[in-house]
């Protein structure tokens, strides 16, 4: 899945794809044909996850036209997954990869209460975003977020 290049070997969402692997990423969902989905932590947006590319590419248009068109169905259909659990208000989607450059999708849902709903999610102050859950909490969040996507994605591995 991920080369073994110098840039994968770097790549802090690799790293992330290397841990999801040996099972040692609390926060995996799910694993789909082109990306891993896990539970991001800016829980302020409940819902919120982030879809990583199997692909090491560092744009969109790196990638073959077969495999970018797996990771937008991939993407639709995980935002319809969220939005049945958490009945947001609107979907916010983001591929930037500044910051880590590799392709990666931040799927934010908003609530119509947030008083900056009109607004990008960065304008947050960082420490209002992250919120932590109760285990709990966050134990039943993902597992709502998984029985969605198994019904999406009746292949999708949802235990590592």
């Amino acid at each position: 899945m991920t080369p073994t290049d110098a840039a994968a070997q770097q790549c802090g969402i690799c790293a992330i794809i290397d841990r999801v692997k040996a099972g040692a990423f609390r926060d995996f969902v799910a694993e789909l044909p082109g990306c891993y989905v896990t539970l991001g932590d800016r829980q302020y947006y409940r819902g919120y996850c982030v879809l990583l590319s199997k692909i090491h590419a560092t744009e969109l248009y790196l990638m073959t036209v077969e495999d970018a068109r797996v990771l937008f169905d991939e993407l639709r259909l995980v935002a319809e997954a969220i939005a049945a659990v958490v009945k947001p208000w609107k979907m916010n989607y983001e591929c930037l990869g500044n910051s880590e450059p590799h392709v990666h999708w931040h799927l934010f849902p908003r609530d119509e209460s947030d008083e900056q709903r009109r607004g990008p999610i960065w304008t947050r102050a960082e420490s209002e975003q992250k919120v932590e859950l109760q285990e709990n909490d966050r134990g039943a969040l993902i597992a709502s977020l998984r029985n969605e996507i198994a019904a999406r994605f009746p292949g999708a591995i949802l235990a590592r």
